[in-house]
């Protein structure tokens, strides 16, 4: 077999196990196509963490957690039918040709994007392995398909000169469930499938913006103008991504894909409306995030909080105060699944579990160090900072009536993880110069990719106040009286309240 065929072999497999899961969450949307894989891969993770936990090969739990989240999903259907295979439905109920061009948008945007990520993987065409991969990405895997007993000595084999054992096993899982099934192990599948599921997170995150332009266009009178902005700005945006995240996009680096699915779960939970379908989306991409990488857990745990105070605060605007329970819970369950396999290598004192600090005295001099070695792969928030200033000032109020998520929410998360991976450094033991000439690229990738989001979707926000609001049909677009306005949409949690009076961080509409 290929390795082509192999890789195909695999990422189907992983789409396979979350494809159930995924349309009964997500719904029939574009980007449940990308989310598939993803949810797979968080399904090999639980089963590498299941498998070190309680013993048993790694294929079987693999198989066994996908048949329960299926079976979760099927009896999630029972208690709420309502929620069953959500097709998209464009708001402008009634106008059939305003249908018509939303679905011929959907399906344009989605090919734009699959095109661009496809071109994005042109550096497979040269087989490299990166050096992090060769020595633990692609090498793990074969780790996993070994009994308990001899994984448990793997991680624990102290005279080896690898020091990150402990990191998070998506990656390593999802290249040992296909080495697995395929019967090749070679680092050259385990770097063409990272490759596939970068390509996936990043295609999720993009398509979030050509959603953004769908949600944008049924608000406004001339709708052509942001569904044509949504689609041109997710496609230039898949191109700056891959510009940022190469080479590692394509040589087995685990950076982009904790990268491109944070943001993509900023995207879908924090920047685009809030429903049902876009919180699904955002909890998958956190949980690959946050099983990735051990920045991404920092990253993923803080998204979990900022999600879930989102979801608080538009419920209680909207007066649901018996919904205020599901986003603490779900936060709770995210969090759980997040906590598995850390909680566990401590357990085990898996080698590289504990952290070492510098002295205090250091730390002065490592944070001026960390700054100005991140300085050259930020200068996008030269860019975005401004504009955002611009955008909150000029275009605030169509950003609201067009129920995109308070740009604040995106600032907050490209904050807290750009903290996260300086933190790493500062606190870190090593010799801060050399550390940061390995690793100041990729350990930037996320804060660099989502300042570049949120110019993205302020792009939209723009295209939104040139093409002017209307209100047909009875969706909400610009009340002269001032007085609140509720739209009827069936993916929705309720009356949507659009009040001029609510603007803040917690009371961005949806």
């Amino acid at each position: 077999m290929s390795t082509v065929l192999a890789t195909l072999a695999g990422i189907c497999a992983l789409g396979a196990a979350g494809l159930l899961p995924v349309l009964v969450t997500v719904g029939l949307r574009w980007y449940a196509v990308p989310l598939a894989p993803l949810a797979g891969a968080v399904a090999a993770s639980l089963a590498a963490t299941a498998s070190l936990t309680f013993g048993g090969p790694l294929l079987d739990w693999f198989i066994g957690i996908a048949v329960l989240a299926a079976g979760a999903v099927c009896g999630l259907l029972v208690v709420r039918p309502d929620l069953g295979l959500r097709a998209e439905a464009p708001r402008r109920r009634g106008r059939g040709r305003g249908r018509a061009v939303d679905r011929v948008a959907g399906v344009v945007g989605f090919l734009v994007v699959v095109l661009a990520c496809i071109w994005s993987l042109r550096g497979l065409r040269t087989p490299t392995v990166g050096f992090d991969a060769r020595s633990l990405w692609v090498m793990r895997p074969g780790w996993f398909l070994h009994s308990h007993a001899q994984l448990l000595v793997d991680l624990r084999a102290r005279n080896l000169v690898l020091t990150q054992s402990a990191y998070p096993p998506l990656l390593s899982a999802s290249v040992a469930v296909a080495w697995r099934i395929t019967g090749i192990h070679t680092a050259r599948l385990g770097v063409t499938m990272v490759a596939v599921l970068d390509a996936c997170a990043l295609a999720a995150a993009a398509l979030a913006v050509v959603q953004a332009g769908r949600t944008v266009a049924a608000r406004v009178s001339r709708a052509w103008l942001p569904l044509a902005a949504g689609i041109a700005v997710a496609a230039l945006l898949v191109v700056v991504a891959a510009g940022i995240t190469e080479p590692f996009l394509t040589n087995g680096y685990a950076d982009p894909l904790w990268s491109l699915a944070a943001v993509g779960a900023v995207a879908f939970g924090l920047q685009l409306r809030s429903d049902p379908s876009t919180r699904a989306a955002a909890v998958i991409l956190v949980l690959v995030a946050g099983m990735t990488k051990n920045e991404g857990f920092v990253t993923a745990v803080a998204l979990v909080v900022l999600v879930a105070a989102r979801s608080i605060g538009i419920a209680g605007l909207r007066g649901a105060r018996r919904r205020l329970v599901t986003p603490l819970v779900l936060a709770g369950c995210e969090l759980a699944a997040l906590a598995w396999w850390p909680v566990l290598m401590k357990a085990i004192h898996a080698r590289g579990a504990t952290s070492t600090f510098s002295a205090s005295q250091d730390l002065a001099n490592r944070t001026d160090a960390v700054a100005h070695g991140f300085s050259p792969y930020l200068h996008v928030l030269v860019l975005a900072v401004p504009l955002a200033v611009l955008g909150g000032i000029a275009l605030r109020g169509v950003r609201r009536r067009v129920e995109l998520g308070n740009d604040l929410w995106a600032w907050l998360a490209l904050a807290t993880g750009l903290v996260a991976v300086a933190s790493a450094l500062v606190t870190g033991n090593g010799a801060i110069g050399p550390w940061l000439l390995s690793t100041a690229h990729r350990i930037t990738e996320y804060p660099a990719v989502e300042g570049w989001w949120i110019v993205g979707l302020w792009a939209v926000v723009a295209a939104a106040g040139l093409a002017g609001p209307t209100a047909p049909d009875g969706v909400a677009a610009a009340d002269p009286t001032g007085a609140p306005v509720a739209v009827d949409d069936p993916t929705s949690d309720g009356p949507a309240v659009d009040d001029p009076a609510v603007d803040g961080l917690v009371g961005a509409p949806r």
